[in-house]
């Protein structure tokens, strides 16, 4: 079918994109998702319930939902969390992540709590929200058939209650029983529940919150967090990399692809992806989005084709589904507006190595197509800063923040439309030397510039380096 036969077709209703969760995002491969808000508390997606915690320290009873003294981090780019809440004696820690565990265990979300006090604490490890019926079985808390929680040793007492009584009065007052007690029902969705262990000074304790039915333990069927984070680190190997005077932009950019990674596919997360260099990911988000903006995702397929030139991203390796019927499905999908029109257009060399001449000429006859691809806001504060293509032009550091001269930059296989570049600067005195290298798309000069530091640098060169003037 031609481009404008598509064009005339029927096209997807939008519908209003679901809101992003609060806190930080966790989940693996298969597409298990839960939420650890800021506070340490576990909110698995597409449940209504969640998974906390409490400290029974020497003094009283410690909710970190409720406690001043509670601190959280995130060490590195992996989605990998520490929570920290002050007790007599020291901190407990809660380390979070996801994983998935060996055999049948399938995926779940770690915490390991860590007493770092000098004396014993008692845990209790709570499930509270809508919940109907929930019952003991063993180590674990069962939600509607399904465990909630599950625990790397046998508790030492047990509490469950309807909506009539409330959790932790039953806990914190001592009224939890060491028998394990029969299945509580509420209809109202007012079931809670908690299994009590104690961990000793300087001893650590994990719990699982399942996406099945786990029934090993925690402790031995799960990698641990360093493990999780080496793995996270190897899937950014072929992703973009910067080295900047700011810390907190250069630790943002690893950490931000990662979250992108774990996010509801959007057409803006597949440009941002694309645009650091994992077109891989970007290509798997063009190919399965939701379709919820149809005009955006058919952006996102052209600004994937502009900054890669590669047939392949477009192509299902698992259903071997031809690249053809993939954009076929987007330009049938999308508006008949001059936004659309133009992101076909872009498309047309694409159609072309596809082998459809019909509808690589449909394309290119909907008019010129722009190679300076819209970048999410999310991205424009550094990516647009750091690279910026137009009319034949690729703009290096367009903004240079003051507190950046003197001081060494380097940015590594940043996506372009006229191929990826990488460059460095490097300060003799008050001048900077540029150094830089475009592998570019086809053989068409490209004028490297750097307004933010030198205003008047200009080269055709694809690779090459320069002492610009001091700047101003």
């Amino acid at each position: 079918m031609g481009i404008r036969a598509l064009l005339r077709s029927g096209r997807a209703p939008v519908e209003a994109p679901v809101a992003a969760p609060e806190g930080t995002l966790m989940g693996t491969d298969g597409g298990f998702r839960a939420v650890v808000d800021d506070r340490g508390g576990v909110r698995p997606a597409g449940v209504g319930h969640g998974v906390g915690w409490w400290i029974g320290a020497e003094d009283r009873w410690h909710d970190p939902a409720t406690e001043p003294a509670v601190r959280q981090v995130r060490p590195g780019a992996a989605p990998v969390v520490e929570t920290r809440m002050r007790v007599p004696g020291g901190d407990i820690v809660a380390t979070s992540w996801a994983a998935v565990g060996r055999g049948p265990a399938g995926a779940a979300l770690i915490v390991e709590l860590a007493n770092e006090t000098p004396t014993p604490v008692a845990v209790a490890v709570t499930v509270s929200g809508d919940v109907r019926t929930m019952s003991v079985d063993g180590r674990r808390l069962i939600v509607g058939g399904s465990p909630a929680v599950v625990l790397d040793r046998d508790p030492g007492r047990f509490a469950l209650v309807d909506a009539s009584t409330d959790l932790w009065g039953e806990v914190t007052a001592g009224r939890a029983i060491t028998d394990a007690p029969g299945p509580v029902r509420c209809r109202a969705g007012g079931a809670a529940g908690a299994l009590v262990v104690p961990l000793n000074h300087r001893g650590s304790m994990r719990f699982a919150v399942p996406a099945d039915n786990l029934t090993g333990n925690p402790a031995e069927v799960f990698p641990a967090a360093g493990s999780v984070a080496a793995g996270w680190s190897r899937r950014l190997d072929g992703a973009a990399s910067v080295a900047l005077p700011d810390e907190v932009l250069t630790a943002m950019v690893p950490r931000r692809l990662v979250d992108l990674l774990l996010a509801p596919p959007t057409p803006a997360n597949a440009i941002e992806l694309a645009r650091w260099g994992l077109a891989r990911e970007a290509g798997e988000q063009v190919r399965g989005g939701d379709r919820r903006d149809p005009a955006g995702w058919l952006d996102a397929a052209a600004a994937l084709w502009l900054l890669h030139r590669d047939a392949t991203l477009f192509t299902d390796p698992l259903s071997a589904r031809p690249a053809g019927d993939v954009i076929d499905d987007l330009v049938r999908a999308a508006p008949d507006t001059a936004r659309s029109r133009s992101s076909i257009s872009a498309l047309a060399p694409l159609f072309a190595a596809l082998g459809d001449d019909r509808a690589a000429a449909d394309a290119a006859a909907l008019g010129p197509a722009s190679r300076v691809v819209a970048l999410p806001e999310a991205s424009e504060g550094l990516a647009a800063r750091l690279a910026t293509p137009g009319d034949g032009t690729l703009a290096l550091l367009t903004d240079v923040p003051t507190t950046w001269f003197g001081q060494d930059i380097e940015v590594h296989g940043l996506a372009t439309t006229f191929g990826r570049i990488g460059y460095a600067v490097r300060w003799h005195g008050a001048r900077p030397a540029l150094l830089w290298e475009l592998d570019r798309h086809g053989d068409s000069p490209v004028r490297i510039t750097a307004p933010g530091l030198d205003p008047a640098f200009v080269s055709t060169d694809a690779a090459g380096e320069a002492l610009l003037e001091a700047p101003g």
